[in-house]
């Protein structure tokens, strides 16, 4: 199985979506090569301000590679694609690919069909084609998507389409151990330039909820330095080989969404590596949030600002609550999002499109 996604293993949708399940694939008789479009490098570049000649002429290199890879895809019996494989313009290498008899899975996490780009990115903008998703998913062979909300979508183009959902290795993802540090808790918010603005929309509330009870704000992934007033914040940069270190740092994890067709295909995963850790969560019952999230008793959904300052400021005045919904929370995701329960799902999937005869 040939793997083509834009992005390198530092994105979140490549590492959870496909190469974590490469282990268990492997040792069920499965062959995986992973081709992404972006270099780890040029992944960082992508994300700050201006450099567009830099960014262009290194895009330039990019996209001779992926289409020298895509002349040997006739190798493999299967291709997966995570989002696209060519991440700027018309589906012109999935229908190729297409063409040639390839048996295609599209997987995807996100409305791929609608418009998203970070501010860092508003050139980029211009150069994407997010009309073409109908068409990806009408090529494909099967369609893996990660909530029902995006399967509703999938299906108005193609009827083979299966609900995985973004998981977690539980045996990776785990609490910390020990006692937790001395000092206020430590509220997180973990996420990327394209999620910072959630968090801002939070500020009043962060605000307010400070006022009442000490904690320290922990911000990795944000699009630049945050500044809210009232709020201690501590800037912590993301790195992937201490990524679940990042999670057990934090007492309460926040996961705020504004009520918008793009967050409502999202897939709650900050939520679950949360949780996964045992961390609480308090989160805007928006999308799957509410399905991952039974309130009151693994966690709190606040779709007001008054809510998230009740039960924000809950979460920071009882310890006892935190330890509930910590235990409660990592048995949610051990029962229904963990890597363990779902690895053999995602490989039984792939084995049926691989024997399928016929390409969409």
């Amino acid at each position: 199985m040939l793997v083509l996604s834009p992005f390198p293993e530092q994105a979140a949708g490549t590492r959870f979506r496909i190469t974590h399940y490469v282990p268990y694939l492997e040792a069920n008789g499965f062959e995986v090569t992973v081709d992404p479009f972006f270099t780890a490098s040029f992944f960082r570049l992508l994300y700050q301000k201006r450099h567009y000649l830099q960014k262009a002429l290194r895009f330039g290199g990019l996209a001779v590679r992926r289409l020298a890879a895509v002349t040997r895809a006739g190798r493999y019996d299967l291709i997966f694609i995570y989002r696209e494989a060519f991440p700027v313009g018309p589906p012109f290498v999935e229908r190729h690919l297409a063409s040639r008899g390839s048996r295609i899975v599209l997987d995807f996490d996100d409305a791929i069909y609608l418009s998203n780009t970070s501010e860092a990115n508003r050139f980029a903008a211009s150069l994407k084609y997010v009309q073409k998703a109908s068409t990806l998913v009408r090529l494909s062979t099967h369609v893996i998507v990660g909530n029902e909300y995006l399967a509703r979508y999938a299906r108005m183009h193609n009827p083979a389409v299966t609900v995985i959902p973004t998981c977690v290795d539980t045996t990776r993802f785990v609490p910390r151990s020990g006692p937790r540090p001395a000092g206020p808790p430590i509220v997180g918010w973990i996420g990327s330039p394209t999620t910072t603005p959630y968090l801002s929309g939070l500020s009043g509330v962060l605000r307010t909820a400070r006022a009442q009870h000490p904690f320290v704000l922990r911000v990795s992934g944000a699009e630049g330095p945050l500044a809210f007033d009232g709020v201690e914040i501590h800037d912590v940069p993301w790195s992937l080989d201490r990524e679940v270190d990042l999670f057990n740092t934090c007492d309460i994890g926040v996961y705020p969404l504004t009520d918008d067709e793009w967050a409502r295909g999202k897939c709650g995963f900050k939520a679950i590596q949360f949780m996964a850790c045992g961390v609480p969560v308090v989160a805007s019952p928006i999308g799957v949030n509410q399905d991952i999230i039974r309130d009151g008793i693994n966690g709190f959904l606040a779709a007001t600002p008054d809510e998230w300052v009740l039960k924000l400021g809950r979460l920071l005045a009882e310890p006892e609550l935190r330890a509930r919904f910590a235990e409660a929370g990592r048995r949610t995701v051990q029962e229904r999002y963990s890597l363990q329960v779902h690895a053999p799902r995602f490989a039984e999937t792939l084995r049926a499109a691989a024997r399928s005869r016929e390409s969409a």
